[in-house]
């Protein structure tokens, strides 16, 4: 059946008063583009260059240059292979284009 009505929201409506009374939450993207009943966003100092220290630490990170002929899924497959293995993909959103999150996870839970 189809239906003639669409519901929508914005990130400013998911995070206001509209949906849920209490919210909790942390966003590693400093932005004052926060729902007005959340106030103003406070930010750690020095935050942004720890995060970057850390994030780009060869104890906990590593890089890998991609073949110029790659595609999605020959990554994911490489991804797949890695060893050691991968724990987490961290915004991977620019990489992993055509696919959805849901197709990503179902690719790499059905070929892993």
């Amino acid at each position: 059946e189809h239906h003639h009505e669409k519901i929508s929201a914005s990130g400013q409506d998911l995070g206001g008063e509209m949906m849920f009374g209490r919210r909790v939450g942390f966003s590693g993207t400093p932005s004052d583009l926060l729902p007005e009943e959340l106030g103003q966003c406070h930010f750690e100092e020095c935050v942004d260059g720890k995060i970057l220290d850390y994030m780009t630490s060869e104890a906990i990170c590593s890089t890998r240059l991609l073949p110029s002929a790659w595609s999605v899924k020959s990554l994911l497959d490489d991804i797949i292979k890695a060893e050691p293995a991968f724990h987490v993909l961290i915004d991977s959103g620019a990489l992993i284009t055509g696919m959805s999150n849901y197709e990503t996870a179902k690719y790499l839970i059905s070929n892993g």
